[in-house]
């Protein structure tokens, strides 16, 4: 063929070939022996544009609300939810489907962080450096309450499942930093037992349950809000920390809650390195105990020193949080409790990260399921919609049967966390949630995949968000005990605590009070944990159906009836399937999809405008390396600004003079969220539109003699491909 694509203009001089990389088109003349350049903007014009347009594609799933989009957390939030949250979660719905977040957590995981060990002169310095986007939606979670609502709410009922609400549609948009904001969450627990001395010089609980982010790396003592991690396992013991090796000396010779001691050892896994302070055990002359670890020591405000950190894990998924390795050098710690009780004291916070796993894959279903919603729904196949197909309606049905059963136990579980429920209930919990634990963070692999299967090879391109969901899944049937380790914790809490069992009996009956029909299968699971002591193999198996029994109770009290009846129908009637789509004989499939394919748009245009909301003028501006000082980013590092609706690429950090300096050039700041924006637009990000665009040109910018743009001085090409000069 005549039509080239080059890769460059060639230009020949001497002996040499280089090569102007501006992607030109070189085009033999019908009526010449010449080669003819145009850009590729004339040579789409010469082609019949219908033969190359993108037709039959789905739109992707962006600006919906992820919280009205999601029937089964409605009626959760309905039966155990905090009864004046619903405006909250409205408003986090809206920014958990919203593109910018998206756009966000795409970044997040794309640009990772970074390990730096020792600044130029050679002294440590031991800083992760994240992408701005990880700080934006930090900022984001911790300033909507996702880690703190529950606390802030001083204990009311129903106020810890809506935080679990919060956080399950936060997974849904970007995992990695709900792992930080879940062990500030569950990090309280363990900080009760903070002396009156160490709160008057640093009063870490009240400081986790704050609504500040503040990523800069300073002492505690200076911040309104931190953000607390866990150092817990070693490299010979994993999840058997009563292995480690790591121990404490107190300095003063006093071994007493609240002293000052020395850690001398290491952790193989501590996330979120750049964290204010860590929770973590060591082992002392009376035994395992639990010590804060802060990154700065709040007494002299000088650098742990014996905190080194040593290398970043490369991860499967959670890419954005980063993972650490960490060495204790002398590091400066403060006793948790008493001494040799490590082990209770941390317990509560194990308890609180067991339940976000639960939630956090239920979350993640979630999302992946409505994925797969919107792509078969608008895509055409064999003369109909994907969703109109006998075999897709199966598995979609399935799939929305395993998500609302995921999400049910999971806020069935919260609400026996809550400290205002009775004995029976935290009883219930102390075992229910390592069993919600074990099943649904188990289901979540195989349910993503299923989803992604559903978008076909789209689904299989790590463009969009199905990639991240997958290489996500098995994380948190891995983290907080992986599933032997659950299953032996169940079997600790049957011997140990015999009102957790009658507790979870009592949930387990509730089914063959909905159904006698279901009473001999509920009694089977009884009769399996009766005999585990005997036979301590058939442990898996008891944990998993006696999970799907909580399921079937959780959607019981939840749910409409027709979708208990298709759930006890599908998982407990009949042998499970090996697949998705095969479990449906006697469900009622039409309303489980409805019930999945309702994706509800976002109303509102400019999500950050709500009111009684701080992040219209604090959210959208990044936290510089000083006390609450904020800088402006700007909405694209892109060359020109006629579009109408700029679109979210890298946030670039400005300092305030070059804010200054840009102002005094004609850059503006939006009224609305003080987004610095390039002189030549006519609207900002979040939806505001300036009347009177500014007319004039800069001193060094130019006019794309090709489109018309205005293009940045320090650009050479337009973004159309037409160099500054027209003259090759």
């Amino acid at each position: 063929p005549r039509c080239l694509i080059l890769k460059g203009l060639k230009m020949i001089s001497g002996r040499g070939v280089s090569f102007l990389w501006k992607g030109l088109i070189a085009r033999r003349g019908p009526s010449s022996n010449g080669v003819t350049l145009m850009t590729g903007r004339c040579l789409s014009s010469t082609l019949d544009p219908t033969k190359f347009a993108a037709t039959n594609q789905a739109k992707p799933l962006e600006n919906f609300n992820a919280f009205q989009s999601d029937v089964i957390l409605q009626d959760s939030l309905r039966v155990f939810g905090y009864e004046d949250a619903n405006d909250h979660l409205l408003h986090v719905g809206d920014i958990a489907g919203s593109k910018y977040v998206a756009d966000l957590a795409q970044d997040a995981n794309t640009y990772l962080p970074e390990f730096k060990s020792h600044d130029r002169f050679g002294n440590r310095v031991d800083e992760v450096k994240y992408h701005p986007a990880y700080h934006e939606l930090m900022s984001i979670g911790i300033e909507n309450s996702v880690p703190s609502y529950g606390w802030q709410k001083g204990g009311k009922p129903g106020a810890g499942v809506t935080r679990s609400a919060l956080s399950y549609m936060m997974f849904g948009a970007e995992a990695g930093t709900q792992c930080p904001q879940t062990m500030t969450f569950a990090c309280v627990g363990p900080l009760k037992h903070l002396t009156d001395e160490q709160r008057q010089v640093c009063d870490f609980q009240a400081k986790a349950c704050s609504t500040v982010y503040d990523p800069t790396n300073q002492p505690a003592t200076n911040k309104d809000g931190v953000v607390i991690g866990m150092s817990m396992t070693e490299k010979q013991g994993g999840s058997d920390v009563r292995a480690n090796v790591t121990t404490a000396t107190p300095i003063d010779g006093v071994s007493e809650p609240g002293s000052p001691h020395l850690l001398v050892g290491h952790k193989w896994f501590t996330s979120a390195p750049m964290c204010d302070a860590f929770l973590t055990l060591a082992q002392t002359e009376n035994g395992l105990s639990c010590f804060i670890v802060p990154r700065w020591n709040p007494h002299t405000g000088e650098r742990n020193e014996g905190l080194r950190f040593q290398r970043l894990k490369s991860k499967v998924g959670d890419r954005s949080n980063a993972s650490s390795e960490v060495e204790y050098h002398n590091a400066y710690g403060e006793l948790l409790g008493e001494e040799g009780r490590g082990i209770p004291v941390i317990i509560e916070m194990v308890q609180f990260t067991r339940l976000d796993c639960m939630v956090g894959s239920a979350g993640l279903m979630r999302r992946a399921l409505l994925e797969a919603v919107n792509h078969v729904r608008q895509r055409v196949a064999f003369g109909s919609t994907l969703l109109d197909t006998p075999l897709m309606q199966a598995v979609i049905a399935d799939l929305s049967l395993e998500s609302e059963a995921a999400t049910a136990l999971a806020m069935r579980m919260a609400a026996t966390l809550e400290p205002s429920a009775s004995e029976d209930e935290k009883a219930l919990g102390r075992i229910g949630v390592a069993i919600g634990k074990y099943h649904i963070c188990k289901r979540a692999p195989k349910f993503v995949y299923e989803t992604m299967e559903c978008l076909g090879g789209n689904g299989y391109v790590d463009d969009g968000v199905m990639g991240r969901l997958f290489r996500q899944a098995p994380l948190n049937a891995i983290w907080e005990g992986s599933g032997n380790v659950i299953c032996l914790d169940v079997l600790r809490c049957l011997m140990k605590e015999p009102e957790a069992f009658e507790a979870l009996m009592r949930e387990m009956h509730v089914v063959s009070k909905f159904d006698s029909s279901y009473a001999p299968h509920v009694n089977a699971v009884v009769n399996e944990f009766k005999d585990l002591s005997h036979n301590v193999m058939h442990t898996r198996r008891a944990v998993g159906n006696a999970a799907m029994l909580l399921q079937a109770a959780a959607l019981i009290r939840i749910a409409p009836e027709t979708v208990a009846t298709s759930f006890l129908q599908a998982r407990l009637s009949q042998p499970s399937g090996l697949e998705y789509g095969s479990d449906v004989e006697g469900t009622d499939t039409q309303t489980l999809i409805s019930r999945a394919n309702s994706i509800v748009p976002s109303k509102r245009t400019n999500v950050w405008s709500q009111p009684n909301r701080s992040y219209s003028t604090m959210g959208r501006k990044m936290v510089t390396f000083a006390k609450h000082a904020r800088c402006h980013f700007s909405t694209t590092d892109c060359e020109t600004s006629s579009a109408k609706t700029p679109v979210h690429s890298n946030l670039l950090g400005v300092s305030i003079s070059e804010v200054q300096a840009r102002k005094l050039e004609g850059d503006w700041c939006c009224p609305s969220c003080s987004r610095l924006n390039f002189v030549y637009t006519s609207s900002c990000l979040c939806g505001f539109s300036r009347s009177k665009p500014e007319q004039r040109q800069r001193g060094n910018d130019w006019t794309c003699s090709f489109c018309g743009d205005n293009v940045f001085g320090g650009r050479s090409h337009c973004r159309c491909g037409q160099p500054a000069s027209s003259t090759f």
